[in-house]
């Protein structure tokens, strides 16, 4: 395409969004037009991307496809880290949860097409965006306002998920995508093969009524980090209890389809179906050494210390599918959709090494230097297998799942009245969430009794462990571990309080109804209502007593529903300018694990100690303000900042109920409870500019900037010897500063980009209640990212991407820096790959 057709194709898009301003509310020809451009390369997909979040009554934040494919991210949770006000937590280096605007993953909700998308992790209602490749996908929308025509399920925002569809398009479509990858950490090649397919089809003697959308995606990556970790085992007057060395080998596989058809025999029906499929393999073996201390010591000291060689080996698969059949009808004024969607999600880890251990001790001689990367120093033998003894292997079995159903209705009537518009909007919803997880846990031990002579470290060895942060030694060899229990009946070792205690089953059943009005005069538009949900929920564990050795099934029902107003506004000062307010209100359920009624009774010398779920827990809730104001270019850009302020009720924290009510005589009574209200506000600021009229090189220069600055404050409390204490911390997971900064450069043929995202430090978990000491803190966080793309005729491109750039690791702390809680890293990766597509 021309340098001069672009630019008037931008311009065009961008004029049609601003006519769409001050039409009627529904004006989706307008809308259509928009939607069905074609968009190509950073200034296009950006183009499109600002389009969409402009016309939106609310705060939102879209990620277009195009968009997502200019950076070289892999996941839904990575594409999601570019915009303003989100960030990403990671998992051996990929991104996995999505925060939004400083809130924890389990604080937003996620949506595909509308239907709540299952979460495959126990425990967690925090859906893993790493399982869903972003090639499936048309755009993300980030709903950061909530009105009440939206599910409750979120006090941050709401990530929904919208698939492709043939009608996104005006021609046929089809692309194709190869590469293969390279992570410095192990030397191998990592494939990727995707492709999207798209027509149109003449259906009933009506033309062009059906859209059929299919896309596929395998990926193998295959990659590995290094670790070294204390896991905040320090004593701050004497020095180090333990730490551990860790090595990670991991091969990880992504596969996912999904397949859309759309059927509108005329303009006034449509009938649809949306389909996903999403598989996550995760293949992790660990090589670590534990290092643990007889006596607390400093770096530089050398003691007394037991060494352990471990190694945990196991296959985790993830799978997400979901499925909305729906169908939309207009009548008139009058409009109605009836959809059904099903959702489910499970995560299988069957036998596995939970941690085969082989010990050493020493009398003198062990120690280690260093702060941030601690490194062992020990005399020779704690590097060779023949001094390593067997002595236990722990084997688990785990399987979760989680299903989700829904079936909706919505009603809505417009009236137009002059420059005015009013729809009446009225809607039902009912929907079924189960949740159950089951865990089997065996412990090997006492090998020689049951006449095992193999029992040095040197008959499970296998080479040696490539790990450059200190030394560890002969590798111990999954194969000959996994050979061992095999020749041993597993019903003699199971671990019978393992295996029951951590098993439950949760159902939800959740009523609501809304009703709302959006009103549109001139440059005015308000939607406001309210939302009522009910819900009523069954759970049921596992309760254990050790000084009878019983268990008994615990059951616990309850029961509650809330009312959720909301109010969002939007002022048009100029054709390009825009004021945004809203007010509207959250709705966060406990996580599984935090209202499973597992409980475990426990007598250690004559004390009672208890640790146990709490069905009882209310759902936090929120109120949330906005205000803020746009202004978008005439050609490509946006100047925006965004005030936002939510005050948290029922906020869950983990604490100790000893000493208090029921559990007065206990030593330890570890559960969940609900706090008062915690406080969040930020100001979020975003940035988006094409450099024009320089007639050079710089004209060809796209910059985009985003900064969101938050604080946030919430109560924990305990009892000691009678009296109730509290101290103020910040909310779990999030930073004071999240920030991306990207400098791209195009031209018909060459694409480059380079990207920094950034996230200050925050709370990752609070160690202990009642010594902010030992809180546990994630340091600060920048990665750099490279992209580029050549288009070497029309139609196909080579890119080449570097992620990670600076190789930045992940760094965690007890308290202060020196002490380390964790440091780990993952080296760079570098993409070569080829795109066709028929443009």
């Amino acid at each position: 395409m021309k340098p001069n057709y672009r630019r008037t194709l931008l311009a065009s898009a961008i004029a049609l969004a601003c006519s769409a301003l001050s039409a009627p509310l529904l004006a989706d020809t307008e809308t259509d037009e928009i939607e069905h451009i074609e968009v190509r390369g950073q200034f296009g997909a950006l183009s499109k991307a600002l389009n969409r979040q402009r016309d939106a009554a609310g705060i939102v934040t879209v990620a277009s496809t195009d968009e997502m494919g200019q950076f070289p991210d892999s996941n839904v949770s990575e594409a999601l880290q570019r915009l303003a006000g989100l960030s990403v937590e990671r998992d051996q280096g990929e991104g996995r949860f999505i925060r939004v605007r400083g809130l924890a993953p389990d604080y937003n909700s996620v949506t595909y097409n509308g239907t709540s998308l299952a979460a495959p992790e126990a425990g967690r209602r925090a859906v893993a965006l790493d399982v869903i490749p972003s090639d499936l996908l048309e755009s993300v929308e980030v709903n950061k306002t909530l009105t009440p025509d939206m599910a409750a399920g979120s006090l941050g925002g709401t990530v929904e998920i919208k698939s492709l569809s043939a009608f996104d398009r005006s021609n046929d479509f089809y692309s194709v995508t190869a590469e293969a990858g390279y992570n410095e950490q192990q030397s191998k090649t990592s494939p990727k093969v995707s492709g999207v397919f798209s027509k149109i089809l003449d259906l009933g003697g009506e033309t062009d009524s059906l859209g059929m959308a299919i896309a596929a995606s395998f990926a193998e990556r295959k990659f590995g980090s290094e670790n070294v970790e204390t896991g905040g085992s320090w004593d701050f007057e004497e020095g180090l209890e333990e730490f551990e060395l860790r090595d990670y080998t991991i091969s990880r596989e992504r596969l996912g389809l999904a397949l859309n058809l759309d059927y509108r025999p005329g303009s006034n029906n449509e009938y649809y179906l949306r389909s996903l499929y999403s598989r996550f393999s995760d293949n992790e073996q660990r090589q670590g050494l534990v290092v643990e201390f007889a006596d607390p010591q400093w770096a530089g000291a050398s003691g007394e210390a037991e060494l352990l060689r471990s190694l945990k080996q196991r296959e985790e698969t993830q799978s997400i599918t979901a499925l909305v059949l729906g169908t939309r009808q207009t009548a008139g004024n009058w409009e109605w959709q009836l959809e059904g969607g099903a959702s489910k999600a499970d995560e299988d880890t069957p036998f596995n090494i939970g941690a085969a251990d082989f010990e050493q001790a020493f009398d003198d001689g062990v120690g280690f230097s260093g702060s941030n990367i601690l490194r062992l120093t020990a005399p020779a033998d704690a590097f060779l297998a023949q001094s390593y003894t067997l002595k236990e292997v722990e084997m688990g079995d785990t399987y979760t799942k989680e299903t989700e159903r829904n079936i909706k209705f919505d009603l809505s009537h417009e009236r137009i009245k002059g420059s005015a518009s009013m729809q009446l909007k009225a809607g039902v919803k009912f929907s079924q969430r189960e949740k159950t997880a089951a865990e089997d846990v065996w412990l090997f031990e006492d090998f020689a009794d049951q006449g095992i002579t193999a029992l040095s470290m040197n008959d499970y060895a296998s080479g040696v462990v490539d790990y450059s942060l200190s030394n560890l030694g002969p590798a111990v060899s999954s194969a000959a571990i996994y050979q061992l229990v095999a020749g041993l009946n597993r019903a003699d070792f199971v671990d019978e309080v393992e295996s029951q205690i951590n098993d439950y089953q949760v159902d939800e059943d959740i009523s609501a109804g809304y009703v709302m009005a959006q009103w549109q005069r001139e440059h005015w538009q308000l939607v406001g209502g309210v939302r009522y949900e009910h819900e009523k929920r069954d759970a049921v564990g596992t309760r254990y007593d050790d000084s009878t050795e019983l268990f008994s099934a615990n059951r616990q029902s309850s029961s509650e529903g809330y009312w959720l107003p909301a109010l969002v506004g939007r002022y048009n000062l100029a054709e390009n300018s825009i004021v945004r307010a809203a007010f509207s209100t959250g709705l966060v359920r406990p996580n599984f694990e935090q209202l499973a009624p597992a409980f475990i009774l426990e007598r250690d010398d004559d004390e009672l100690e208890a640790a146990f779920g709490n069905p009882d827990l209310k759902a936090l809730t929120s109120n949330n303000f906005d205000l803020g104001i746009e202004h978008y270019a005439d050609k490509l850009g946006v100047l925006s900042a965004m005030l936002f302020y939510k005050q948290i009720d029922n906020f869950i924290y983990e604490a100790d109920l000893a000493g208090r009510g029921e559990y007065a005589d206990f030593a330890k009574a570890e559960t969940y409870v609900n706090g008062g209200s915690a406080d969040l506000y930020g100001l979020e600021l975003n940035a988006v500019h094409q450099l024009a009229g320089f007639d050079s090189w710089l004209d060809h220069l796209l910059l985009s900037a985003n900064l969101t600055l938050t604080d946030s404050a919430a109560d924990i409390e305990w009892f000691d010897d009678g009296s109730l204490l509290r101290r103020e911390v910040a909310l779990p997971s999030q930073s004071d500063k999240t920030a991306n900064l990207s400098i791209g450069y195009e031209t018909d043929s060459l694409s480059l980009r380079l990207a920094a995202n950034y996230k200050s430090e925050y709370l990752a978990e609070v160690g202990d209640v009642s010594d902010a000491g030992y809180d546990v803190y994630a340091d600060d966080h920048l990665q750099l990212d490279f992209s580029s793309k050549w288009t070497f005729s029309r139609g196909m491109q080579l890119y080449f991407n570097v992620i990670n750039l600076n190789d930045e690791p992940y760094y965690a702390y007890t308290g202060r820096k020196p002490y380390n809680f964790q440091y780990e890293q993952y080296g760079r990766t570098v993409v070569l790959g080829v795109q066709i597509t028929n443009w």
